[in-house]
């Protein structure tokens, strides 16, 4: 018989060291056939893996053959191709021309990346701590213009625990059982998530991102957001990004949203929105605060779309949708929610007389709601098949990413959604 402890009792036993942070990512046992009040308790440790900051440095940042989509993030659209990330390892390019027919061109390796955004034919991305900057005019042929060294603070605390960066950059996690003896007598309380970190409108120039981006392009500014900390890079040269003012947010910031010259930032307690009249340094307008939740955020016209979900980096927050009237910019309102399954990822669209909103609502799938009318918003159609992540809305196509692979519509009839495509995982 196993009876179940926190992390926290079992660290209380067994104390470790920063470099090798033990998690108990599954549940944690204890054997209670003891002899003289002693126990064993198993659990899984993970040891973080390093490489060197000049080993991490030296990979090439180049096209390599397609290959097949696996742990998939963030979602980006320019000029007819779609970058999908591959978490950490790279951007997977695919050329969109026929949503129905999409082409894999290649792989962009890059080493820890998770960010991107797009302008003028210049990618900037992020690799582990830097920001690189890439030439794109020959989609076939990227070339790596600059890199720029110790820009983001990442990798002090990841998925499986704590990993000291001055040993290096965590590449992966090596997983091993460990059985130890204890006392008996410490209290059993269930222990079974793991930690973890958390983690746009475009125009003919600069791509458009889903609403789980933290890059964002606008007013020939890159803006980045790093841990706390929103980040503005001048880009009116946009091969040497010139570094302004840097914004303390608070904690729990997530994405970014650019909109008529202001900027929606996502986070775990609220939606906040700056001014970028002075785009070098962005100016606070106002926040509307919500329960501790995940929190994306799109907009369109007056009305922001939030959706809040709770789990492991979210805390015991809502799964809703908030609507909220935005008309008065210095004080944001909530005029309706919509209960969700656990929602992530959303994009609206604006038809003749119709505004569509498409929601990614984890294990319930895709979810394609009329919000026309704030106060009486009605779902009108549903992919129940699939579990997504995030989503462009461009041109009657939407574009999805999720868990399952990368799902392409047209939704010229919202009611009726058409697939033209699949790209699945493996």
């Amino acid at each position: 018989m196993y009876r179940k402890f926190t992390l926290d009792s079992l660290l209380r036993l067994f104390p470790i060291s920063g470099l090798s942070y033990s998690l108990a990512i599954i549940s944690i046992f204890l054997l209670s056939s003891c002899e003289q009040d002693d126990c064993n308790y198993s659990y899984i440790s993970y040891e973080p893996i390093f490489m060197s900051y000049d080993e991490f440095r030296s990979v090439p940042v180049e096209l390599e053959n397609p290959r097949p989509l696996e742990k998939v993030g963030k979602i980006y659209f320019y000029n007819r191709y779609l970058f999908i990330n591959e978490l950490n390892k790279g951007i997977h390019i695919i050329n969109n021309s026929n949503p129905a027919a999409p082409v894999q061109v290649g792989f962009l390796n890059i080493v820890g990346n998770v960010d991107m955004a797009i302008s003028g034919n210049i990618l900037y991305a992020d690799s582990y701590t830097d920001l690189l900057v890439i030439d794109l005019t020959v989609v076939t042929n990227p070339q790596l213009i600059q890199r720029i060294d110790n820009t983001f603070n990442k990798q002090i605390f990841g998925n499986n625990g704590y990993a000291d960066p001055n040993y290096g950059i965590v590449v992966d996690w090596k997983q091993t059982e460990i059985v130890v003896t204890g006392n008996c007598d410490e209290e059993d309380i269930m222990y079974e998530d793991g930690l973890g970190t958390h983690q746009g409108n475009g125009n003919p120039s600069t791509g458009i991102s889903g609403s789980m981006a933290r890059f964002t392009i606008t007013q020939n500014h890159l803006y980045t957001l790093n841990g706390d900390n929103l980040k503005p890079y001048s880009i009116i040269n946009p091969i040497f990004p010139e570094a302004k003012s840097k914004i303390e947010l608070g904690w729990g910031i997530e994405t970014l949203f650019p909109y008529n010259n202001n900027l929606f930032i996502g986070s775990q307690r609220g939606m906040h929105i700056y001014n970028l009249d002075a785009p070098s340094e962005p100016r606070f307008i106002s926040t509307y605060e919500h329960i501790t939740s995940c929190d994306p955020v799109v907009v369109s016209e007056n009305t922001a779309y939030v959706t809040l979900r709770n789990g492991t980096n979210c805390r015991d927050g809502l799964n809703e949708l908030h609507l909220i009237d935005i008309s008065d910019l210095e004080n944001p309102f909530l005029i309706n929610t919509k209960s969700m399954t656990n929602p992530y990822g959303l994009g609206v669209a604006s038809q003749t007389n119709n505004k569509t909103l498409f929601v990614c609502d984890g294990d319930a799938g895709l979810k394609v709601l009329n919000v026309t009318n704030p106060l009486n918003v009605q779902q009108i159609g549903a992919d129940t098949s699939i579990n997504g992540y995030d989503v462009i809305a461009h041109n009657d196509i939407l574009m999805m990413i999720g868990k399952d692979g990368l799902y392409q519509y047209n939704y010229q009839d919202p009611e009726n959604l058409q697939l033209l495509s699949i790209i699945p995982t493996e």
